[in-house]
């Protein structure tokens, strides 16, 4: 019995480990070093905004925070950040906090107060950088287990996304529209995508980046293709050339709502995945007011072939395209909704969640919730503003809306592999 006590030990050992070695993909399917299916079941965790770190150290421990997203059953985290903060990962936090009401229109007194409580949550945080407060992040997951994918946001450390912010659009892709494209300088993309993989040599749970969130043209004007083909394998290159063990996340256009182009056009010619081997996994995000949703009435049955045709058929063996599909975004109105909903906000949200529920678990997919934060250091000018789609309190210590996990069902399961 002893002997095969530890037997069973060394064996579990051995899984833990190879979990947390690089990822890498064959066929539709994201692997660990032994080759068993690691099935992304992530939350997201927003540190893309102007204060350069993670949200919610003002409410809570780091350490805390890791520990209820470990007990909550995620085992990756989709840590965003902005381009601003990987150029500049020396500021000190206390520095960002200095001029965080000037550049949001907060109110500077309620700005101390703010850090202040950050510092009494999280006291280690006073004298060090941006960066160094993202590796405590992404090692306080690693220390429970959970890997990270960094997903870069925007570029102007910011809320996101519209056709305004300026974030949506290379800057030096033809049809230049300052509105859409005006932060989104090529150059500092790479050079950002770059640093970022370089840091995560130092932080192995890191296991992969996303080289853009929502990628988004304005129709007609800024022509996707062959724009599109060109510039993601520029910051593919970028993340490869620095830490070629990094799975490398793409999403398509539209907001990565379709990715249809990627069947029609030529990509085994345009983009050579063959340059990173084994490493390209695609995202796509949807929620009640994304366009599939909105051209399907709101019928289930034909937003499903509309997802299969614009996203859905990545997951096809055998082809060109085919790769791990990650639903790496998908929210909605937590609470305020009646029993017979969950507690989820309205009624469509709660139809359109089901819908995701059962395609997901159709084809066991990858899938990352939008998100941890209950609310945020400062949004809108307002300290401390409220997500009501956010999984967590507004201290930060426990799901708003428990019924959501029973909601997501088999979603959590493994039911699928090579």
């Amino acid at each position: 019995m002893l002997f095969q006590t530890l037997a069973t030990l060394l064996a579990f050992s051995a899984t833990a480990a190879a979990q947390l070695e690089p990822l890498h993909t064959s066929s539709r399917w994201i692997l660990d070093s032994s080759n068993r299916r690691f099935k992304l079941r992530c939350i997201n965790w927003a540190g893309h905004m102007e204060a350069s770190i993670p949200e919610g150290l003002q409410h809570a421990s780091l350490d805390s925070i890791t520990k209820l997203i470990a007990d909550s059953g995620f085992n990756c985290v989709r840590l965003t950040f902005s381009i601003d903060m990987a150029l500049n990962t020396r500021q000190k936090v206390s520095d960002s906090f200095s001029t965080l009401a000037s550049r949001t229109g907060a109110d500077a007194t309620a700005v101390a107060d703010l850090w202040t409580s950050v510092i009494e949550k999280n006291s280690w945080i006073e004298n060090v950088s941006v960066l160094d407060t993202f590796g405590q992040v992404v090692d306080s997951l690693d220390a429970r287990g959970v890997r990270v994918i960094m997903d870069n946001h925007v570029s102007h450390a910011s809320w996101c996304c519209d056709l305004s912010d300026g974030n949506g659009w290379w800057a030096e892709a033809p049809g230049y529209i300052s509105s859409n494209s005006r932060y989104f300088n090529t150059s500092n993309w790479t050079t950002g995508l770059s640093a970022i993989a370089t840091f995560a040599k130092s932080h192995p749970s890191v296991a992969g980046i996303g080289l853009r969130n929502e990628i988004r043209e304005v129709p007609v004007v800024q022509a996707r293709d062959p724009a599109w083909f060109e510039y993601i394998a520029k910051g593919a290159d970028a993340v490869y050339t620095a830490n070629p063990e990094l799975l490398i996340v793409m999403g398509g256009t539209l907001s990565s709502t379709d990715a249809s182009f990627l069947k029609r056009d030529d990509l085994a010619t345009k983009l050579d995945r063959g340059r990173w081997p084994n490493k390209v996994v695609w995202e796509w995000h949807q929620y009640t007011f994304s366009p599939p949703w909105i051209a399907s009435f709101k019928s289930c049955s034909v937003w499903k072939g509309i997802v299969g045709g614009v996203s859905g058929f990545l997951l096809q063996r055998n082809s060109a395209w085919t790769g791990p599909l990650w639903l790496s975004e998908f929210g909605f109105g937590m609470t305020g909704g009646p029993p017979e909903r969950s507690g989820i906000g309205s009624e469509d949200d709660y139809n359109y969640l089901k819908c995701i529920v059962e395609y997901v678990t159709s084809n066991d997919g990858d899938w990352s919730l939008w998100a941890i934060q209950g609310n945020y250091y400062v949004r809108d000018g307002e300290i401390n503003k409220d997500e009501p789609w956010g999984l967590v309190n507004s201290d930060w210590t426990a799901w708003r809306n428990p019924a959501v996990k029973e909601v997501l069902g088999k979603m959590w399961d493994v039911t699928q592999g090579p």
